[in-house]
């Protein structure tokens, strides 16, 4: 019998908790599904031999579904999590977060994959479909370097404190080699063990323009690595149907020893044997034909410097852009026109390497 009445205690307590925190709560459930047709065709430059850039045709697929829950804590302050699942070509369980709001103004919190410190700069200038480097990844041009993308990091945002709607965002990775695998309960042994900070501040001074600005600093632990460093800086301006927009960003140290396969952080490809320094301008506009109904035009030109030597050629990349909305469906059409892509993401820009494609995009937003 007094079995009985402490496994009736348990499940009475059990019950409680449910109750108690689902009315602390509210969970959502968001996503969309998405397919996109790609095809084009591409020239080889002077130093590409047999070598194609595009081959065939591409019928692809993006799925996400974003769970989220927000609510008060028992001692009053406000949280915020979230979890997203994810069928692109990254990890399947990928961006997430954890945040608390301590105070009005001031939210700290942990992230994976999301947009905090230098990242609320990466992109300042507006888009009818996808941020220009992300429709194809075919332009060759490198996005602004942050610590946040594909990284475990800590942050915090202080909101309308340093100016009227403006967001200052601070965030550490403090493992930049770590991966989406790390667990929570076993360290997990690292040959490098780079780490970095960025801090981004976006402003609204008056209505309809806004100015972004970022910098990342990464530390390299091998010393034959040179430490990373990004600054940008970009303002958009959007009155009636009309946005314009500005950026230009300049990261340096994308240094590391020959033949090694180590992989920088915020790139896709080894280092480079000597020096390196981009350059990059960004300036792209957006017009609302109708309600549903807008188009668009960006251009980036990007321009390197190897070992102390400017590249002949600077890689450059236009983007022409058509978006129709119908409410939770969402239907594009993008045509990106690339020159003197580089062979990898940080290599030399090669003359007359170019690549034309179009990419037909259908997204059902729930």
């Amino acid at each position: 019998m007094k079995n009985k009445k402490i496994i009736s205690l348990l499940a009475s307590t059990a019950i409680a908790t449910v109750v108690s925190t689902s009315a602390y709560s509210q969970l959502s459930i968001t996503g969309y599904v998405e397919a996109s047709y790609m095809a084009g065709k591409s020239e080889r430059g002077a130093s590409d031999a047999n070598l194609n850039l595009v081959t065939g045709k591409q019928l692809g697929n993006e799925t996400l579904i974003r769970v989220a829950t927000k609510g008060k804590m028992s001692n009053g302050m406000d949280y915020s999590v979230y979890q997203e699942f994810e069928s692109d070509e990254g990890a399947r369980m990928h961006a997430r977060g954890i945040e608390i709001v301590p105070t009005t103004g001031l939210a700290v919190g942990y992230s994976f994959d999301g947009a905090k410190g230098s990242e609320i700069a990466r992109t300042a200038t507006p888009y009818v479909t996808n941020r220009h480097t992300d429709v194809t990844g075919l332009t060759g041009i490198v996005e602004p370097i942050d610590v946040t993308s594909s990284e475990h990091f800590v942050y915090a945002d202080v909101i309308n404190l340093a100016g009227k709607t403006s967001q200052l965002s601070f965030a550490y990775a403090p493992n930049l080699d770590a991966g989406s695998v790390n667990g929570s309960d076993r360290i997990v042994t690292l040959t490098n063990n780079n780490s970095g900070y960025g801090v981004g501040y976006s402003v609204t001074p008056i209505a309809g323009l806004t100015a972004r600005a970022g910098y990342t600093k990464v530390e390299q632990n091998l010393k034959s690595n040179q430490d990373v460093k990004m600054k940008t800086l970009g303002v958009t301006y959007a009155t009636g149907p009309f946005a314009i927009g500005a950026q230009r960003y300049n990261q340096e140290g994308l240094k590391g020893p020959a033949g090694t396969a180590t992989t920088l952080a915020g790139t896709t490809s080894a280092p480079q044997a000597a020096t390196h320094e981009d350059e990059t301008t960004l300036l792209s506009a957006t017009y609302a034909v109708t309600k549903e109904l807008t188009v668009g035009f960006g251009y980036a030109e990007q321009e390197r410097t190897m070992a102390g030597v400017k590249n002949t050629v600077d890689a450059e990349s236009r983007l022409f852009s058509i978006g129709y909305n119908l409410g939770p469906v969402v239907l594009s059409y993008d045509f990106e026109k690339s020159e003197n892509v580089p062979v990898t993401q940080n290599g030399a820009h090669v003359s007359g390497r170019d690549v034309d494609m179009n990419k037909l995009r259908v997204r059902a937003n729930f």
